[in-house]
């Protein structure tokens, strides 16, 4: 009787392997990982947002002036468009502005000139209102300085109720200043400005003119730096 032959496998075929399904524990861990990074982040900002609301408002010595500094007549003239609803203004005047002013105030050789160019409508209009009244009292630089740091710490940092504030933390005439602020005394010079700007061909912000050279944007202090420096050897 022949024998039954075994079916022979092939050389080239390879156990299957069975792989487990993940586990529905390990899918579980991971979304509570990513949930509680999350939280972390957001709790981070929150105390940021905090700490920038209550950070105290610092005054300085920049008593007298308007909203300019330097001398007029100076060999170069650095005129800003800004809007203090705008990151990028803030970058620049809480940065390469603060350094520019201390690298060529004292030489005499530059000024420059702060000009509103309101993009945020009629709530930044009302800051930029809130800074001129602040420059009655020669306090234009010290305003200015907390608008821009007060930037998106809540949802109205430029309400009428927290301009007030601001003044009041730098110690001004708070009945003066508030009286200012209401009556919208300064609203037309701010607005002029800005049609002064776009007649100049300004549209976005910041927008710097230096001796009429026009450069847009938060550029690196370096390059503001070159551009006054060239002109000052210009001038020389």
């Amino acid at each position: 009787m022949a024998k039954r032959s075994q079916a022979s496998i092939p050389k080239t075929a390879r156990p299957v392997t069975k792989v487990a399904p993940p586990k529905a524990g390990g899918s579980r861990n991971l979304l509570l990982v990513v949930i509680g990074g999350v939280l972390v982040v957001a709790v981070g900002l929150v105390l940021l947002i905090v700490q920038s609301v209550n950070r105290p408002v610092t005054a300085t010595n920049r008593v007298g002036e308007g909203a300019a500094w330097g001398p007029v007549g100076a060999a170069v003239t650095v005129v800003d468009y800004s809007d203090f609803g705008c990151s990028h203004c803030a970058t620049f005047a809480l940065n390469q502005g603060k350094l520019l002013r201390e690298e060529y105030e004292a030489t005499g050789k530059v000024r420059f000139e702060f000009k509103h160019f309101i993009i945020g409508g009629a709530t930044t209009a009302g800051a930029a209102n809130a800074a001129e009244c602040a420059a009655d009292q020669g306090r234009f630089w010290d305003y200015h300085d907390v608008l821009f740091t007060r930037q998106g710490t809540s949802s109205a940092p430029f309400a009428s109720a927290a301009l007030k504030q601001y003044a009041a933390q730098l110690g001004l005439d708070t009945s003066a200043f508030n009286q200012c602020v209401d009556s919208g005394r300064h609203l037309e010079k701010v607005y002029r400005d800005a049609a002064e700007g776009r007649n100049l061909g300004v549209n976005a912000t910041p927008t710097f003119f230096v001796n009429g050279q026009k450069i847009e944007g938060a550029v690196p202090y370096a390059t503001m730096k070159a551009a006054v420096d060239a002109l000052l050897g210009a001038a020389q």
